[in-house]
């Protein structure tokens, strides 16, 4: 079972010589969709990251066997308080009622002191259709009050295209 992930950004070239120089990971290299030049590495393995500057995710909850294959859409969330719990919860009941057509939909925590109470659910589609369905459901629905931004609510998205 998935306990971490980690990831890193940096050129294609950096990023393709981590890959060949550990060929024992399991890495899905990425590009941002509203940045063709913002490369992603992500490291699926589960293992201490050999990335230098990594963004280490500790996974909470997992589902469809964490299979994060196809565009994998990013959500990154960061409240204050009561609604801490809340957001906790919706992220939780989409994990344990995972959408039909995900390949995989993955809860964490980033594991780092100053940003322990951001939680980002990494889900992964066959084609961004899959996406824009679910992005329309009542599933995701449930956090809408969590996707803008406010003075007591950060959140930030992104959706990854596979490069290989």
């Amino acid at each position: 079972m998935l306990t971490k992930v980690s990831f890193t950004f940096g050129s294609h070239q950096v990023l393709e010589d981590i890959i060949k120089n550990n060929p024992d990971r399991q890495f899905k290299l990425v590009q941002a969709s509203t940045h063709s030049d913002k490369l992603a590495l992500f490291d699926l393995s589960g293992q201490e990251s050999v990335f230098k500057s990594p963004v280490t995710l500790t996974v909470l909850g997992a589902s469809l066997n964490a299979n994060l294959n196809g565009l994998l859409y990013y959500q990154s969330f960061q409240v204050n308080g009561d609604r801490q719990k809340l957001l906790y919860n919706s992220l939780e009941k989409i994990v344990d009622d995972a959408p039909s057509m995900a390949n995989g939909v993955v809860m964490t925590s980033v594991a780092s002191q100053n940003e322990s109470s951001t939680l980002v659910l990494l889900t992964s589609w066959n084609d961004f259709e899959d996406l824009t369905a679910w992005r329309e459901s009542d599933s995701f629905k449930s956090l809408t009050n969590f996707t803008t931004l406010g003075s007591d609510n950060y959140y930030y998205d992104e959706i990854y295209r596979p490069v290989r």
